[in-house]
């Protein structure tokens, strides 16, 4: 004989939430129901599921027409279309520096050429301004920066350009390119451009020549004998003014008198 089977467990509840009334048949019974219910309760999700989808189909069927033709926007400001992953328009790059245009008058962007134009092409369109001078100072390659030697040269340039070949503008309509360029090392770019003067090897090679204690063999051009002599009239002048003028405050002092009471 086979022996009974046991007594199922009373499900257990804390003492808090027991009551004089519950009794251990009744608990069984409680605890079966909730086994019954938790079984009962994937099978109506299930089908609940089911009815959303069915729904959401005959949605999508019925404004399946309209929906080729309407762009939706997403959170990020991009743009889906037909279905397509969404394309986010880019954001502004860098914000524009904090530049003193006041002391970049002498400074002119050169812009909208072509990208196959050189320096010596830009030089070309700038003929007239070699004696007061100027340099490039290349952005990319449709930007340049033109630096004069004034703010005066640089108004005169801007009107003599023609704008055929290259467009040129005041640095404070200048791109955002070429500010962030100059905002990298502004003082470079405050002191206008100051021409080299002409200089030539001949004072070098005589002050080599000096301290080697040699003699140069090469014969002196005519230039270079007058040039010589000039100085060294200049250089005996400025000597004899100053004796002169030794000479003169020696005979003030020589002359003054004090008178003792």
């Amino acid at each position: 004989m086979l022996p009974d089977r046991k007594p199922d467990k009373a499900l257990y509840r804390p003492p808090p939430l027991r009551t004089s009334t519950d009794s251990p048949r009744q608990s069984v019974m409680k605890s079966d129901e909730i086994r019954n219910i938790s079984c009962k309760e994937p099978s109506r999700k299930a089908s609940g599921d089911a009815e959303s989808i069915q729904t959401l189909l005959k949605a999508l069927s019925i404004s399946g027409g309209s929906q080729d033709q309407e762009d939706v926007t997403n959170k990020h400001g991009g743009t889906v279309t037909n279905g397509r992953s969404p394309v986010i328009t880019p954001a502004k790059g860098s914000r524009e520096p904090a530049i003193d245009y006041k002391n970049f008058g002498h400074v002119l962007e050169l812009y909208n050429f072509r990208k196959e134009l050189s320096s010596a092409d830009l030089q070309a369109e700038l003929a007239g301004f070699e004696d007061s001078g100027f340099y490039l100072k290349w952005v990319d390659d449709t930007h340049c920066l033109a630096v004069f030697s004034s703010k005066s040269e640089a108004d005169r340039a801007l009107s003599q350009i023609s704008g055929l070949l290259v467009e040129a503008r005041q640095f404070k309509d200048a791109s955002l390119e070429s500010k962030l360029k100059l905002a990298k090392s502004p003082g470079d770019w405050a002191m206008p451009y100051k021409k080299r003067p002409p200089t030539s090897s001949s004072t070098a090679h005589r002050l080599i020549l000096g301290h080697l204690s040699l003699r140069s063999t090469n014969p002196k051009s005519p230039q270079e004998l007058e040039k010589e002599k000039r100085d060294k009239e200049a250089l005996q002048e400025a000597r004899a003014q100053h004796e002169r003028r030794k000479k003169a405050e020696k005979a003030i002092w020589d002359d003054e008198r004090w008178d003792f009471p």
